[in-house]
């Protein structure tokens, strides 16, 4: 096996959203926001190699979006992800799996792109493109707080495409990546974890968006249920730390990859951060 971090680009979040209910004067300690309130957030994609499969994780924001919502949004480079994978070696053609966390739009806008037509197609076409049942069914029909984050055109040309795979529950999609789900940020978005040179990399997506949003009451307001995934959050966390988890952050701009500590009082720290490499 084989593991690519691939970079799909960045964009700008408001700060508040990020943190919640956290106070300004605190979040801002560990990063900094312009004078509009907004904060830099990573697309940090992962490509897993193994035999014959090129598993992507994640695709970003893609480059279908409009002009304003690119301009409104501060995203970077809406080709980025492209040319990512081709600094790494690798052609869309050769991608046999899209895994996607969940459908907001931050994270599975690469896996469609224009033709000359400006029609919606598969930019992975010989993918199986894979995410939960769960998430599908509500991205099919969200809550109004929930509908600006999830967009047509990323959605139904996979399912008209005949290469959507949904996931029911906890599973192996390949021997060594192991898909939780979880429901607190978004129902049915799913962690990867995977089994690597004797550690296990957990890609904890939105679960905790950045390390800054480790410690247990740092959650996003964007997060669908609170509680639960507060609640979720401690007990991934606990179990990473037990079992020496590497946490492969897909947002963070300062930060690829963190080990954890615990604290008997606050519950989970940072211990360590660096990149992928250097963890293994």
């Amino acid at each position: 096996m084989e593991i690519f971090t691939i970079d799909a680009g960045t964009f700008l979040c408001d700060g508040g959203g990020i943190f919640g209910g956290v106070p300004k004067l605190l979040w801002e300690r560990q990063i900094k926001a312009d004078h509009r309130n907004l904060i830099p957030l990573a697309m940090r994609c992962l490509l897993v190699v193994s035999g014959e499969r090129k598993i992507l994780i994640e695709t970003g924001a893609g480059n279908k979006l409009n002009k304003k919502f690119v301009e409104n949004n501060g995203i970077s480079n809406p080709h980025r992800l492209l040319e990512s994978l081709e600094e790494n070696g690798f052609s869309p053609s050769e991608i046999t799996d899209v895994l996607h966390t969940h459908l907001h739009w931050d994270h599975c806008g690469g896996g469609t792109t224009f033709d000359e037509k400006k029609q919606a197609v598969l930019t992975f076409p010989n993918a199986t493109y894979h995410c939960a049942r769960s998430q599908w069914e509500n991205a099919m029909n969200p809550t109004p707080r929930e509908n600006d984050a999830f967009f047509e055109e990323d959605l139904l040309p996979v399912q008209k495409s005949g290469k959507l795979n949904l996931i029911n529950d906890n599973c192996e999609l390949i021997p060594g990546l192991e898909l939780r789900i979880f429901n607190g940020h978004t129902p049915g978005m799913i962690v990867p974890i995977i089994s690597y040179q004797g550690r296990k990399i957990a890609y904890v997506t939105d679960l905790t968006p950045l390390t800054a949003n480790i410690p247990l009451k740092w959650i996003s307001a964007y997060d669908l249920y609170p509680v639960t995934a507060m609640e979720e959050k401690l007990s991934f966390l606990r179990e990473a730390h037990e079992n020496k988890y590497i946490l492969f952050f897909e947002h963070d701009t300062q930060t690829c990859c963190a080990s954890l500590r615990w604290d008997e009082k606050k519950g989970p720290l940072v211990e360590r951060k660096g990149d992928l490499q250097s963890f293994i």
